[in-house]
């Protein structure tokens, strides 16, 4: 039997787990980076990480909005110090953001910049972060604070850390004029929104009886597309017959999983994700993976901070994306089907989300991030994802991949295995997903609103 059918050995093996501190991310086992303003970054990212974990509410779509408004604080507390070094096709307004004037660039010290910005932008979209959380937030801050004061006089340092906390204040302020995104995380589950009743529509699984997740996420801002520009294709006719694509994508999942062979289980479990308290949500992985690129390449802060913008953009807004489809289709999940015409018994691997099938978000996300990391890093980075490398309740062991693009396809694939989604779900969810990429990763992030 899969972990992930044990709550019970979850729940306890988990607490056991963060009671002693044994969960690493892989930027804590690598070659740390001599750099401070890098290794601000990771270490700021590893507690997003785990506060994204540890939060409740803190689903996908949420984590993702926030990933990206912090790579644009950071990106717009750093800009004095690194205009010279900034690409031109990244972005010199966004509308509706009012910044403060930033003082002259030698009175400005990057790293405390970065660290009293990330301070402050985590401590305001993990308000509810517990009290052990936030004293790790604060003990963090003061630990840099403390190394950094003494790189600089005084007033360079004052100056640095009250720029970088005004500019994170300024872009929270921003996002809360997003009233769909704001503080979403209080209310994830909408049972107001009825989706469409018939035979064929997505319904809450048995298992997992929830109301819809965020039904409403495609009206969140976007940062570079229009999410109208990425609607799926539609999904084919729905149909029971053993001849039609429902019934032969919902068997493959029936077959591959009577039972799933043990390097499946290896990869569905790998990629799986999203068990609030447990893992990280699947825009959180990709971070973690970005981590590990930002540690074994130990880029410059420019390209770096590039990196976490163009990451928490594409995070963001393939999600809304996603969702935008998601509800317009209303695709039932393998579960109901395979339920209800093939085996009345059968159950996937972990219990299915409470959102409609079509596409994949991890398959859109997964392909949407590939193609900005291989456009700043190149189309064959060998990387091995050590993200789960501590883990007992499932083989964590990491894995090795040829490129980014490879890692994205297993991502995609491991849905099918996990039996949570047809593989149509997954190859729209992939084609879209390298479509709003390529934008994001070639073109200027458009000014918003």
């Amino acid at each position: 039997m899969s972990f992930l059918n044990n709550n019970k050995l979850i729940w306890s093996t988990a607490l056991v787990i963060l009671a002693m501190g044994v969960i690493f991310f892989s930027s804590k086992k690598m070659h740390r980076p001599s750099d401070p303003s890098l290794a601000i970054m990771l270490d700021w990212h590893d507690y997003a990480m785990k506060a994204e974990r540890e939060c409740e509410g803190y689903r996908m779509p949420i984590v993702a909005r926030i990933y990206a408004y912090s790579g644009i604080a950071a990106w717009e507390a750093a800009r004095p110090l690194l205009e010279k070094n900034l690409s031109q096709n990244l972005p010199t307004h966004f509308s509706g953001l009012k910044l403060p004037t930033p003082p002259p660039a030698e009175s400005l010290h990057l790293p405390t910049v970065l660290n009293a910005c990330y301070s402050t932008i985590f401590q305001k979209f993990f308000l509810v972060a517990p009290r052990p959380l936030e004293t790790e937030r604060m003990n963090l801050g003061v630990k840099w604070a403390k190394k950094l004061s003494g790189e600089t006089g005084s007033e360079v340092f004052n100056t640095s850390r009250d720029f970088g906390e005004k500019i994170a204040l300024a872009v929270y302020d921003w996002s809360s004029t997003d009233t769909i995104g704001h503080m979403a995380y209080l209310h994830i589950y909408d049972d107001k929104f009825q989706p469409p009743q018939n035979n064929a529509a997505w319904q809450p699984s048995d298992d997992f009886p929830m109301p819809p997740l965020l039904p409403r996420w495609n009206e969140t801002r976007c940062f570079a597309i229009n999410p109208n520009d990425f609607i799926a294709t539609p999904p084919p006719p729905f149909s029971v017959e053993p001849q039609s694509p429902y019934y032969s994508q919902a068997l493959e999942i029936y077959t591959m999983n009577a039972p799933l062979s043990a390097d499946n289980q290896w990869i569905a479990e790998f990629w799986s994700d999203d068990f609030s308290g447990l893992t990280l949500t699947s825009a959180g992985r990709w971070i973690s993976i970005t981590n590990q690129v930002i540690q074994q390449s130990q880029p410059s802060p420019a390209k770096a901070l590039e990196t976490y913008l163009r990451v928490g953009i594409t995070l963001s807004d393939a999600t809304v994306a996603c969702w935008n489809s998601k509800y317009k289709y209303n695709t039932m999940r393998p579960e109901t089907f395979i339920r209800r015409i093939i085996q009345r018994d059968w159950r996937p691997i972990v219990h299915t989300p409470s959102h409609p099938s079509y596409p994949s978000a991890h398959a859109m996300v997964a392909a949407a991030i590939a193609q900005v990391l291989t456009q700043l890093y190149g189309d064959h980075y060998e990387i091995t994802d050590r993200t789960h490398q501590n883990r007992t309740e499932f083989k964590g062991d990491p894995r090795h991949y040829h490129s980014f693009r490879e890692m994205a396809l297993e991502s995609a694939s491991s849905r099918i295995a996990l039996g949570v989604h047809y593989r149509m779900d997954c190859d729209e969810g992939t084609r879209l997903g390298f479509a709003i990429g390529e934008k994001i990763a070639s073109e200027a992030v458009k000014d918003v609103e």
